[in-house]
């Protein structure tokens, strides 16, 4: 956290800060969300999600770390059912959670004394402001549609996705070695069989993208479905097996569909077994 001013692009009224503060604080993030909590560092930012006992996503965030401090940057809706569930797994840690008022979400598209998104390397920052900055005007939505990012409340909610269809794990958010957490028994299984096959993608037009829920086609077999659209960018939860066993021109609606799916989306071979 920094008290400073550097320039933001703006403040993000549609995000949340909780605190967990104390001893304990690192340990009892480390055996309940996803993320590796006690190898972060101060002056960096991890991704990472609360999961359902059967691996789906309740919540994502991102983290802050210094100390015996953990600050998460959470969407707004759920922030008070992020820290009520906290407080239920609690049991007798050493730690006290809360919603901070006074601190404000805030990003950048320059560093700025910000922690780097891994998420988007290069294009973005993020930090917490003790200051509450203007708000910025939609510019880190566009971005991340653009670059295939998905986020909660834009394109999924609470229960709807597995933390690995918004490749979470391919964002570093999470610790596939840190041992057991909430819902890491269905998720490691996914990743040790091969079945990770839904990713999220961006996708692009020539012109104006069809609306949230159009459905993306490789010839006659549908791959997935928009969740988000900005322009002429869109981003995607798709069937990455299905959409590379197609082949052919994408369309979504009546227009031909440009889909992105980087090399580290990709499933390996013994998804298209199962």
């Amino acid at each position: 956290m920094t008290s400073s001013k550097p320039s933001f692009s703006g403040g993000l009224p549609d995000r949340a800060i909780l605190s967990i503060d104390g001893p304990d604080a690192r340990a009892l993030l480390q055996r309940v969300i996803t993320a590796d909590v006690e190898t972060l560092e101060r002056g960096q930012c991890r991704p990472g999600a609360l999961l359902t006992p059967q691996g789906k996503t309740m919540v994502d965030f991102l983290i802050f770390a210094d100390g015996d401090l953990v600050l998460i940057d959470v969407h707004s809706d759920a922030a008070d059912a992020l820290a009520k569930r906290l407080k239920m797994y609690k049991l007798r840690a050493d730690a006290v959670i809360e919603r901070r008022e006074d601190l404000h979400a805030v990003w950048s598209d320059q560093p700025d004394d910000l922690a780097a998104d891994p998420r988007l390397p290069g294009r973005a920052w993020r930090g917490i402001s003790d200051e509450a900055p203007q708000p910025e005007t939609g510019q880190l939505s566009a971005l991340e549609i653009a670059h295939g990012i998905p986020a909660f409340g834009r394109d999924y909610g609470e229960g709807d996705i597995f933390p690995t269809d918004v490749n979470l794990d391919v964002y570093g958010g999470i610790g596939w070695n840190k041992g057991c957490f909430i819902g890491q028994e269905v998720v490691s299984r996914m990743k040790r069989r091969g079945t990770i096959r839904k990713r999220s993608v961006a996708v692009s037009f020539e012109d104006e993208a069809p609306a949230v829920g159009t459905a993306l086609k490789a010839g006659d077999v549908t791959v997935g479905a928009l969740t988000s659209v900005n322009g002429s960018n869109a981003l995607a939860l798709i069937r990455v097996d299905k959409l590379e066993k197609a082949g052919g021109d994408v369309t979504a609606g009546d227009q031909p569909a440009q889909i992105d799916v980087p090399d580290n989306l990709k499933p390996n071979e013994a998804a298209t077994k199962v």
